[in-house]
């Protein structure tokens, strides 16, 4: 019969223990101290890592006090503290609760007297290693603490692992702490072995030619092994679009020589990628894009792309052809083919353009050379034609800082050059040059100072023969804020803007962030498209609302058109990168 009521009993003075276990309480205060250090006293200490446990009795209590002063110097000696001095007591207060003190003195720290350090030879001369062992190496007469010792070590590690010293050793690393002398001796000699190479590259692939994509490897077999050099390679493979996923790894030591093979796994992409997208601007009203593109047509790394654009002002059809030359990575010449057609209030353009543009990087620039063959009706004021143009172009830009969605601080500059002749298959001949800079800076943590400036010129003798495509014109979200798009430059007796030989632009905004989505800001621009510099040019300045949506800021402004006599109000939404 006992044994229906013995675990009832079990449980009750289980119960009954613990009621009494948790009368115990106990507050623990150090004080003398850092922060670093006491924090890593109260990992040591158990009186701090118990306090809160439920079976804590005051007998328990006391025998952790008294471990504590023993506990506590073995907290400080990481940091190079050998002799503290440490008064700890533990009294009842008046509450009924436990306070354990501990006033310490750290004393003073250990010194390091000897660092006696050896590398191997190639090591030693390797600048990456002699930049570390002069940067992060224990120094005679620096207080000494196990943590930069053991850091040191680990970097040397590290370094060894990405430089290729694969069979690297620390022959010795032994500490002596002299307690009467009160000083460290630190003894280390690291032998690096011989520093591997990098060896066969082996692609696995089936969908490029072997020969092209070794285009793409930013070493040659033989060059010393380097981390860096590894990673390159596969963000480089990443930006080719050509695969889905790249693996790329170093393969297994060979017991004899010294290089090291790299494995690179390659998935590639889906033969066919279509895109879709819906927007809508002030400038262009609704619009809507639909994109076809092929990363790989042949095994020799050929691209194409096409894309049609609908907007309430027009469409755009375009085609390209891409092939990789020179450096693969950057460089592409690019066949195209496009067709548009633009219907303003003031003017009409349909346009048929093919041609051949070679892109290139060259160090922080990116450079176009191009020729194009253009046919372009059009109907400007009182000025019609149907002109054809043989144009060859240049251009350059350049972007300084980091991203280009939204920057905190950045500057942007493109300059582009483009002419024809009449004596060389055109109907009319000009020269023409545009530039543009946009620079963003940070003010503080939630604001920015944004401005951006363009100059054009053209020259010619027989400007009515220009097409809409080759006259200047301005005004809308991208230029002058507060006129419709394309609604500036000069005008006929009629009253219609036939665009201009110049253009002048300029604007500041300033932006403040209300929170991580959502800004506030104000802007002022002048400009326009003129005649001559000298001319007029019109303002606008209003305030606007900046949203960083999933797919980049989107951008509501409301501006007025201060030049003129009316004032008027305009609305431009706009969505798009910063740079």
């Amino acid at each position: 019969m006992y044994r229906s009521w013995l675990p009832l009993l079990v449980v009750a003075l289980c119960l009954f223990s613990a009621n009494l276990y948790a009368q115990t309480s106990v507050n623990v205060e150090i004080s003398g101290i850092d922060k670093i250090l006491e924090d890593n006293v109260r990992l040591y200490l158990s009186i701090e890592q118990q306090k809160n446990h439920p079976l804590i009795s005051d007998g328990r209590l006391a025998r952790l006090h008294n471990k504590a002063t023993k506990e506590i110097s073995a907290a400080l000696q990481p940091y190079g503290y050998y002799r503290p001095t440490i008064n700890a007591s533990l009294e009842k207060t008046t509450t009924g609760e436990w306070l354990a003190s501990y006033e310490i003195d750290p004393g003073p720290p250990l010194l390091i007297a000897e660092f006696n350090f050896s590398v191997s030879r190639e090591m030693g001369e390797d600048p990456e290693f002699k930049q570390l062992i002069e940067q992060r190496s224990p120094q005679v007469g620096s207080v000494f603490t196990h943590l930069e010792y053991e850091s040191f070590k680990s970097d040397l590690a590290k370094l060894a692992s990405e430089r290729g010293y694969f069979r690297a050793v620390f022959t010795d690393r032994r500490i002596e702490i002299n307690l009467d002398d009160y000083v460290a001796r630190i003894y280390l000699d690291y032998d690096g072995g011989p520093r591997f190479n990098f060896g066969e590259v082996n692609l696995r692939q089936d969908v490029l030619k072997p020969e092209f994509l070794q285009r793409f490897i930013p070493f040659q077999q033989g060059d010393p092994y380097t981390l860096g050099e590894l990673v390159e390679l596969q963000q480089v493979l990443n930006d080719t679009d050509y695969f889905q996923t790249v693996e790329v790894s170093p393969g297994k030591l060979s017991p004899e020589g010294n290089e090291i093979p790299i494995e690179v796994t390659l998935t590639p992409r889906k033969e066919n990628r279509y895109t879709f997208g819906l927007g809508y601007g002030t400038d262009t009203g609704a619009r809507t894009k639909v994109g076809w593109q092929r990363p790989r047509v042949n095994d020799s790394g050929h691209r194409f792309d096409s894309e049609i654009g609908l907007s309430e002002v027009g469409y755009n059809l375009g085609a390209n052809y891409r092939v990789p030359v020179l450096n693969p990575r950057t460089d592409q010449l690019v066949y195209s083919a496009t067709r548009s057609r633009e219907d303003l209030d003031d003017f009409e353009s349909e346009l048929s353009a093919v041609g051949v543009s070679l892109y290139r990087v060259r160090g922080e620039w990116r450079e176009t050379l191009s020729i194009d063959y253009e046919r372009e009706n059009f109907e400007i004021g009182n000025d019609t034609g149907d002109t054809s143009l043989l144009i060859p172009g240049a251009s350059w830009s350049r972007t300084w800082g980091r991203g280009f969605i939204f920057v905190l601080d950045g500057l942007r500059f493109d300059l582009s050059l483009r002419a024809a002749d009449e004596g060389f298959g055109s109907d009319v001949g000009f020269g023409q040059v545009y530039s543009s800079l946009k620079f963003i800076t940070s003010l503080g943590a939630r604001n920015r100072f944004i401005a951006r400036g363009s100059i054009g010129s053209t020259t010619t003798s027989e400007f009515e023969k220009l097409p809409a495509s080759i006259r200047f014109f301005t005004g809308g979200s991208q230029s002058v804020r507060g006129f419709k798009y394309q609604s500036l430059g000069p005008e006929d007796d009629s009253g219609d803007v036939i665009g201009g030989r110049r253009l002048l632009t300029g604007s500041i905004e300033f932006e403040h962030a209300l929170n991580d989505r959502w800004g506030v800001a104000e802007f002022y621009d002048i400009g326009n498209a003129v005649e001559d510099f000298g001319d007029d040019l019109e303002r606008g300045a209003g305030f606007g609302v900046r949203w960083k949506s999933p797919v980049g800021p989107v951008r509501i402004d409301v501006a007025r058109a201060i030049s003129l006599d009316d004032r008027p109000w305009r609305l431009h939404i706009n969505i798009g990168p910063d740079l």
